[in-house]
């Protein structure tokens, strides 16, 4: 049975699955759709044309489903779609796509957004992503599975940020971030090298991994040929057939956003 705060101010056209807890002083709008077992603690918003899974929870002060921050868009048919088990801590913002791409923003599994984090306009999310306390992503930026973005994080318009990577508070990405890579050293931050404890972590096995540390060498250290020569000769070599860590990374630098990929710190 839906527990509705008296407080709380739903929509009768807002589409609210029957055992969803809404909390003291929230608003729902008309076009929001919210999957069972989601929890609005107290003073979350939700709005815009957003559909939200299930066991999703928001703490007091989220904003979710506002339009676009976008000077060019203001497209009230834009979406926003969440996926199952995220947790949005307090003053999280997510905002709908924009009318200059593809007027849809999306967020998986899994996730977990620290205090103030914020995803705008057209991002794409993956799952099991942890956001820590105010990290932003500006718009149009892609997160793989299982990526950290640490507090004070800023994340460029169109940047790509890989699986499993592991950005450091307070840095500054403006390029794309390998898969596994792992990035430190403030604003002005470069490639760090790989998240070698992230794969422990997850249990990734010793030969894999040590794979991976060989062809990262090879890639960015190597000095014979350029860089997209060194990425073709590592995608043809037979030791890196079977290594599904080091496929990951080919495949990533092949496609990069148009902010190319971070390279490592130099000195």
């Amino acid at each position: 049975m839906t527990n509705i705060h008296p407080t709380a101010i739903v929509d009768a056209k807002a589409c609210i699955a029957d055992d969803v807890t809404i909390g003291p002083f929230c608003t729902v709008g008309p076009n929001v759709h919210v999957g069972n077992g989601c929890k609005l603690i107290s003073h979350v918003v939700l709005d815009g044309c957003t559909e939200i899974g299930e066991r999703n929870t928001f703490y007091p002060f989220t904003a979710i489903g506002t339009l676009a921050q976008h000077k060019r868009s203001n497209a009230p048919d834009a979406k926003l779609i969440i996926g199952n088990d995220n947790t949005f801590r307090e003053h999280v913002t997510a905002h709908v796509g924009s009318d200059v791409d593809h007027k849809i923003t999306v967020i998986g599994d899994r996730n977990l957004f620290l205090v103030a984090s914020h995803i705008a306009h057209d991002c794409i999310l993956g799952n099991d992503i942890v956001m820590s306390n105010n990290a932003t992503l500006a718009g149009h930026v892609k997160v793989e599975d299982r990526a950290i973005i640490g507090g004070l994080s800023a994340v460029l318009q169109f940047t790509h940020i890989g699986k499993g990577a592991m950005i450091g508070g307070m840095c500054g990405i403006a390029q794309d971030v390998i898969p596994y890579g792992i990035v430190m050293g403030g604003p002005r931050s470069g490639l760090s090298g790989l998240n070698l404890v992230g794969l422990r972590r997850a249990s990734v096995p010793t030969p894999l991994i040590m794979g991976l540390q060989k062809a990262y060498q090879d890639l960015f250290f190597n000095s014979e040929g350029n860089f997209g020569e060194r990425v073709e000769r590592i995608a043809q070599a037979q030791e890196y057939k079977d290594n599904p860590l080091v496929q990951d990374v080919i495949q990533f630098v092949r496609n990069p956003s148009k902010n190319n990929i971070l390279q490592p710190q130099i000195g």
